[in-house]
């Protein structure tokens, strides 16, 4: 494992590094809480700070980069009139429980996404989805298929589903059988095995995104989960929400301090970090770690973890996302040559765009358009092998995929995920045959070294959801921890 910095080189320059004074203080019946230190300002990290200091512990956050957020990440300076495009997250459901308690709570305003007609670009045709009882304009599709995909889906994908049982369980999927199943195979390979066509499976990939490499338990049980019937972001940018609980935290979040090390020993935590003046060491009762496992790699890890853990650590692969938005002077979509397109997914392909997205209904400006390629796994290491082309050849394939956007830009903006040193990619994922063993471990306490983020999730893995739940569920085994040790 590659670490910050070598050992010898380490222990040897802390002794004359600065210590921040956190002494291990376990909470009393009755009496003050604990200290932890949090590991990362992502979405977790700060949910579990704040919830932690509500209850009266001091905490402490470490975040390596200048800002908070982590995969939560709003661009507004490459646009004008007050435009912005969300590199990460995106859509908001009115079923994400978490997410929602927080707008709420810190009074930011929801925006709905606009609905419309989608085009889909399959094969290299551009067309609208056909009228009821004609085919669809495309080869491959077998006959049972046609005229209608969307027909399949209970055979194709629902099946899937009904194998997966209760995914909340704490030891699913190795406590049902079936999902076991689905674990050892990927997506595409289960869709295949039903009987799936190639052309169906784009077809589905096209609107649901590019999925096929990942584990059909881990992405059935996604699917499986209800979106209700509203899907908004927040007003002015999905990061006000990591800025509003950084804000309440103020000063107990560190920017610019890399963790390099974590301890423990039966008393407390030790996490060593560096800042702009040096090495430093803090000393708490516990510590939260909301850091993705690619740059936890890269941490010196002392803290006594568990084999499957440090497996889970060193294994779980992060899945390649890209996004690249175009600002239009105006929203020329509207008088499409198919007929006036709208809504959030505007075209739905089988290019290295992946899905085209239109989110001018979040834009300050009634006019002026965004538009953006939302980009999975193939999709995004393709987009991303362009280097700094990148741009230019999603350029081209946009004329194509929404005709006339020539001499409508006006702003750019993209970013791959996988590129990110902080970040690894756009969310943690299993391959076939990991999540049995790996989603217990990527969850489980380690002695006083609790764990948080959209990968230990349990349902909403991926989501803003999924990261702010995680947070609530370390905040519970702390409470509870201290609890055991306070009361005899």
């Amino acid at each position: 494992m590659g670490y910050g910095v070598d050992r010898r080189g380490f222990l040897g320059t802390l002794g004359a590094a600065g210590v921040v004074s956190l002494a291990p203080q376990a909470a009393a019946a009755g009496g003050r809480r604990g200290r932890v230190v949090v590991l990362g300002a992502g979405l977790a990290g700060l949910g579990a700070a704040y919830s932690l200091m509500k209850r009266g512990y001091e905490v402490t956050v470490l975040e390596a980069q200048g800002r908070p957020g982590g995969r939560v990440q709003t661009e507004r300076d490459a646009f004008r009139y007050g435009g912005h495009a969300e590199m990460g997250a995106v859509r908001i459901f009115d079923t994400h429980e978490y997410t929602l308690r927080y707008v709420q709570e810190f009074g930011l305003e929801l925006t709905p996404y606009d609905t419309g007609v989608r085009a889909f670009y399959l094969r290299g045709k551009r067309f609208l989805a056909p009228e009821p009882g004609r085919p669809w304009p495309v080869p491959g599709f077998h006959p049972s298929e046609q005229p209608d995909p969307s027909a399949l889906l209970p055979e194709y994908v629902l099946s899937g589903m009904a194998m997966l049982g209760d995914i909340s369980d704490p030891g699913w999927p190795g406590s049902v059988p079936s999902a076991r199943e689905l674990d050892r195979v990927t997506v595409d390979e289960y869709l295949a095995g039903r009987g799936a066509s190639k052309t169906w499976r784009d077809w589905f990939y096209a609107q649901n995104g590019r999925v096929a490499r990942a584990n059909a338990a881990a992405g059935l049980a996604v699917e499986s989960l209800p979106a209700g019937d509203r899907v908004s972001s927040i007003r002015g940018g999905n990061d006000r929400l990591p800025y509003a609980l950084a804000a309440a935290l103020g000063r107990r979040v560190k920017y610019r301090s890399e963790v390099v090390r974590i301890a423990q020993d039966a008393r407390g935590v030790t996490v060593g970090f560096r800042d702009r003046s040096g090495l430093h060491e803090l000393r708490a009762d516990r510590c939260v770690c909301a850091l993705p496992f690619a740059p936890l790699r890269r941490v010196r890890l002392d803290a006594g973890f568990s084999h499957d853990k440090m497996a889970a650590i060193r294994e779980l692969q992060y899945m390649a996302a890209a996004r690249c938005h175009f600002q239009t002077r105006r929203r020329f979509w509207h008088k499409d040559p198919l007929g006036r397109l709208g809504g959030l997914d505007l075209v739905a392909t089988d290019t290295m765009a992946g899905r085209v997205w239109n989110t001018s209904s979040q834009q300050r400006n009634s006019t002026t358009g965004m538009l953006h390629a939302y980009m999975f796994d193939t999709e995004a290491i393709e987009f991303a092998s362009h280097g700094r082309r990148r741009v230019t050849e999603m350029g081209r394939l946009f004329r194509r995929l929404v005709p006339g956007i020539d001499g409508q830009v006006i702003g750019v903006a993209h970013k791959a995920w996988q590129e990110d040193p902080w970040a690894g990619g756009g969310w943690g994922s299993p391959q076939p045959g990991e999540l049995r063993w790996m989603r217990p471990a990527m969850r489980r306490p380690e002695g006083r070294v609790h764990f948080a983020g959209e990968h230990t999730a349990t349902l909403w893995v991926a989501w803003m959801n999924g990261a702010l739940e995680s947070a609530e569920r370390v905040v519970g085994e702390i409470l509870q921890a201290d609890a055991r040790v306070a009361v005899p």
